[in-house]
């Protein structure tokens, strides 16, 4: 008959190689799961560059990444990710061996971010830890989301400098790649260096994702944003006098545009998204003061495609405005080589972003949804 000790003994030698696991079947879910987001952004999208002899169409606007131009190109057939749950470390093996695994935070956090679950078994503030996090890693540059679990709600929230009470496990989520490119290792090992200071103040433990799987999901993801990120500006040129800055602000304000910070009349949807903008083609941006005075020649309107619900639909509008703007001020609508837009290379410029805007939803990234806001700026 066993003793007391060697029973005791024996349990905490259940309750580790339990633990351990686990420990091995979380790693085996997460490798998982990050391979089939990186399925998800794969794609056999061809070099527009390379297409066969279309007709001229409107260059994108300058600035960021984008295509040089609006060419056919091919949607193809891919596979949506399976995205399972976050694995997350259990916090107390006397209890977890009964615990289901955690839901999973969101597609958007599996697909763009590189996602570090941090284990806290003696409790941590959520609000120290957050704070604590914000001092450390103030250095970087992408963005962050934290979250911890709640074991009453069984999911996981938001969690910031005001949260009150202690949580045994958290979450933050980096994202990997926006209009600045991927993460690079040099980012992503400062990341991981910062967050290893913020977890020992805490005696916590985040379980960092290998550095070779997250960058190379980082680059299949900016792979495939840069095949999707079209911009498309036509212009409308003066043709014999230059355009009245004050007869401008009146159309403008007429067709509904408001005049932004950033210089240029925005087109907005109902919750205030920008459509598309109206700039001054030369130097000077608008301004209410100067608008009184203003003298230009041509003006530019930009669709941003990703980052437009149903771009399409926003072409139109933006075509409609343009060609009442010419009419109105005398000027005509041009591509960037000055040549008048044909109605057939309008129809042609439709089409092809009906074509991108599938190929974005066929990725689970819809143009002007939540990622796609994320990514593309």
């Amino acid at each position: 008959m066993m003793s007391g000790n060697e029973l005791q003994y024996s349990l905490i030698g259940l309750g580790v190689v339990a633990i351990l696991v686990l420990l091995v079947y979380n790693l085996w879910q997460e490798r998982k799961a990050r391979k089939h987001a990186e399925q998800a952004f794969r794609s056999t999208h061809h070099d527009v560059l390379l297409d066969g002899d279309v007709e001229p169409v409107i260059p994108p606007a300058p600035g960021g990444r984008m295509e040089p131009g609006i060419h056919p190109v091919s949607v193809p057939a891919v596979e949506l990710a399976v995205v399972t749950p976050l694995p997350v470390q259990p916090a107390r093996s006397s209890q977890n061996t009964q615990r289901q695994q955690e839901p999973v935070l969101g597609f958007e956090q599996q697909a763009v971010d590189c996602a570090v679950s941090i284990e806290a078994p003696a409790g941590v503030s959520a609000s120290a830890l957050f704070t604590a996090a914000q001092e450390v890693l103030a250095g970087v540059s992408r963005r962050l989301e934290w979250y911890g679990w709640s074991d009453m709600d069984r999911d996981w929230f938001p969690i910031d400098a005001r949260t009150p009470g202690s949580i045994n496990r958290a979450c933050v989520t980096l994202q990997l790649v926006d209009r600045r490119g991927p993460i690079s290792e040099t980012e992503l090992d400062r990341f991981y260096q910062q967050l290893q200071r913020v977890c020992e103040q805490f005696l916590a433990v985040p379980r960092l994702p290998a550095r070779a799987e997250v960058l190379s999901h980082a680059a299949e993801i900016d792979r495939f944003c840069s095949e999707v990120d079209v911009q498309i500006a036509i212009n409308v040129v003066a043709q014999k006098t230059s355009f009245a800055g004050t007869k401008l602000r009146g159309l403008a304000e007429a067709a509904g545009l408001a005049l932004g910070t950033d210089g240029a009349y925005h087109a907005q949807d109902e919750a205030g998204r920008t459509l598309f903008t109206l700039g001054n083609q030369e130097s000077v941006p608008f301004s209410s003061e100067q608008l009184r005075h203003l003298q230009t020649h041509g003006l530019s309107l930009v669709l941003d495609m990703p980052r437009v619900a149903n771009p399409a639909q926003a072409f139109d509008r933006m075509i409609s405005l343009a060609q009442h703007l010419a009419e109105s001020l005398g000027g005509v609508v041009v591509d960037d080589n000055r040549a008048p837009l044909s109605d057939r290379a309008i129809t042609l410029i439709r089409s092809q972003l009906g074509q991108f805007e599938l190929q974005m939803d066929r990725q689970s990234m819809p143009a002007g949804g939540e990622i796609a806001l994320r990514l593309f700026v």
